[in-house]
């Protein structure tokens, strides 16, 4: 009978035959690695089977009776395989297992599936958590040495405890008996070693181990959603002029709004894992949600420090450009530019999804790299970093240069100071608040300082997220921009209010649609635009504006009341916010019987003024 361990490493081996076991009756160690198996045969006769080696191999699936008669199994090595699911029959009596590199086997093991356990290595830091793995995550080593201790040592350290009786300096009452029992049942029930091990980024109970972390993420996800929300309706729903400087602010809200989100997902998460986060954390690390939420992250980080760098660029040529030729960068541009930001944002964020870094490296499901990480993790981030540093260089000397040349000439009268001066309190913030997630990068790529991995989530779920809370505020407490939207969003509700209204009684229909006809009488003729559109009045409210065909032109609705220069309830204009082609359009005055209409065409100036109009 054979006895001698029976090795076949890189044989080639494609499919056991199902009679192996009934021909080698007495095998002891059977050594198949690194081979082609995709099933196994039972090993019913194999009564004295004691170390199974099938690592590196295809096995994805194992039947409910593959290992059932084993009962002198003590070691099976399954590193590198398909498996899903691992049947636990005939396993009791295993000292050593091993199912790294099973990515699909996420399943919980207990200390009851494996009393005699002493090595373990599972797929997933989470699968260790049964075993006792966090209370002992620091004291592994104190335990081995206690395992290792000689029995001349452990009577000094009882000694030493002061645990021995008879010792001179014995102060504690307490029961010997009772002691050696504790400590013969303590040897009785052997340590695991169980790997790897959970930690800060692998927790057991919470996904936010820390009170102070889990409010200040709730506190950033409500600001960044409800303030970045308002900026997106009062810039892109209000009737008031959108600016190219201002399109870039709206675009910046969006994507800061995708970081608010990326912090609602994670609050969700803990909430409903709260105290039993091990269950669920191997499957939300490989799931498509986790997925999506890294995804989120790096596209909105990397857009918002794009865009950003763009208002720098577009504020600093705006100067410039007209400085030097008398106009300034047009809507287009900026459009263009903003697509082009957006476009190697979304590339950044795909990257991880095809292998060149990982969102499911952690459950925070951002591409930084662990201890145990990929190399390709440590490069993407270190890349990152390196870009969104490069971009902040690039604001910096746009924005000197830009101060540089206000400097140099007067440009107080066809300047929007107010954007100017938000921008810049964004760059000094964004910049202030990515300094410490750059320091952590470097750091854990060059060794140079020890950084505890509870700072480093601290810093990830806290710092990296904050610009897209203060950015907002910024906004909205300093920027008088904020305020003027908002009253004409005002404004125009309250007009559709009213014209609502109007139409309840069929006498104001009447004295409406007559008072139009007094103002205008033009209805043989092609209209080239409408007031509705231009001042926010629904459609059902009566036309102000018919003209007969003019030359492309732009409206510009003048909101600056000239009561005191003798037209009451009238408008003006500063003929100097006229761009191009630019049509001015003015009641004299509201009294249907004396109301008549004033349109003047401007030519284009000599020096056209460049602000924001309102």
């Amino acid at each position: 009978m054979l006895r001698a361990p029976r090795t076949l490493t890189r044989a080639g081996i494609r499919l056991l035959p199902g009679g192996m076991c009934q021909q080698l009756p007495s095998l002891r160690i059977l050594e198949l690695s690194h081979n082609q198996i995709e099933e196994l045969p039972s090993f019913h006769h194999c009564q004295r089977l004691e170390e199974i080696g099938l690592q590196h191999n295809c096995i994805h699936e194992i039947g409910v009776d593959t290992f059932g008669q084993l009962t002198t199994l003590r070691s099976m090595d399954l590193t590198d395989n398909q498996l899903v699911t691992l049947p636990l029959a005939g396993l009791d009596g295993l000292t050593h297992l091993k199912l790294k590199g099973n990515p699909a086997l996420s399943e919980p093991f207990t200390k009851e599936d494996f009393p005699k356990m002493r090595v373990l290595e599972v797929p997933y830091a989470y699968q260790c958590c049964a075993f006792g793995a966090c209370g002992n995550f620091f004291k592994v080593s104190s335990q081995w040495e206690s395992e290792d201790m000689s029995p001349e040592d452990e009577d000094g350290h009882k000694r030493n405890l002061g645990l021995v009786p008879g010792h001179a300096d014995n102060h504690y009452d307490l029961d010997m008996d009772d002691f050696q029992l504790e400590l013969e049942d303590s040897k009785l029930r052997p340590n695991i070693q169980c790997t790897p091990s959970p930690g800060p980024f692998k927790p057991c109970d919470h996904l936010f181990e820390s009170w102070v972390v889990r409010l200040s993420v709730w506190l950033i996800m409500l600001v960044s959603m409800l303030c970045n929300g308002l900026i997106l309706v009062v810039v892109f729903v209000s009737p008031g002029y959108l600016s190219p400087i201002k399109f870039v602010i709206g675009a910046i809200a969006g994507a800061n709004m995708l970081t608010g989100t990326y912090c609602a997902i994670l609050a969700f998460v803990d909430a409903v894992t709260f105290g039993h986060f091990a269950k669920y954390g191997a499957r939300w690390e490989t799931g498509i949600g986790c997925q999506v939420t890294g995804f989120l992250s790096v596209f909105a980080s990397e857009a918002s420090i794009l865009l950003l760098t763009l208002a720098a660029v577009q504020c600093s040529l705006s100067v410039s450009w007209m400085r030097t030729y008398g106009k300034v960068p047009t809507f287009g541009m900026i459009k263009a530019g903003a697509f082009c930001c957006l476009a190697l944002a979304t590339v950044a964020a795909v990257l991880p999804l095809f292998s060149v870094g990982e969102y499911g490296a952690s459950p925070l499901c951002l591409p930084y790299p662990l201890l145990d990480g990929k190399p390709s993790m440590l490069g993407f981030m270190v890349a990152l970093v390196l870009v969104n540093t490069f971009c902040f260089l690039i604001i910096t000397g746009t924005y000197i240069r830009l101060y540089c040349n206000l400097l140099k000439g007067e440009f107080d009268s066809v300047w929007d100071c107010a954007m100017i001066k938000h921008v810049a309190w964004l760059i000094f913030t964004n910049c202030l608040l990515y300094c410490p997630v750059a320091f952590l990068t470097f750091s854990s790529m060059l060794s140079l300082f020890i950084i505890t991995p509870e700072v480093i989530k601290s810093v990830l779920l806290v710092v990296l997220p904050l610009p897209a809370c203060l950015n907002p505020l910024l906004y909205l407490l300093f920027n008088p921009h904020f305020r003027d939207d908002l009253r004409l969003l005002r404004q125009k509700r309250q007009v559709r209010e009213s014209c609502t209204q109007s139409y309840v009684s069929e006498d104001t229909e009447k004295s409406t649609y007559d008072s139009t006809q007094a103002l205008v009488g033009f209805s043989d003729m092609d209209h080239i635009f409408e007031a509705p559109d231009i001042f926010g009045v629904p459609p059902r409210c009566p036309p102000v504006l018919e003209a007969y065909n003019f030359p492309s032109v732009t409206l510009i609705p003048c909101q600056q009341k000239a009561g005191s220069r003798g037209h009451d309830n009238g408008f003006s204009t500063h003929l100097s916010y006229l761009a191009d082609d630019e049509l001015l359009i003015a009641s004299e005055s509201r009294d249907p019987a004396i109301s008549n209409l004033r349109i003047a065409l401007f030519p284009t100036p000599s020096a056209p003024a460049f602000t924001s109009h309102l």
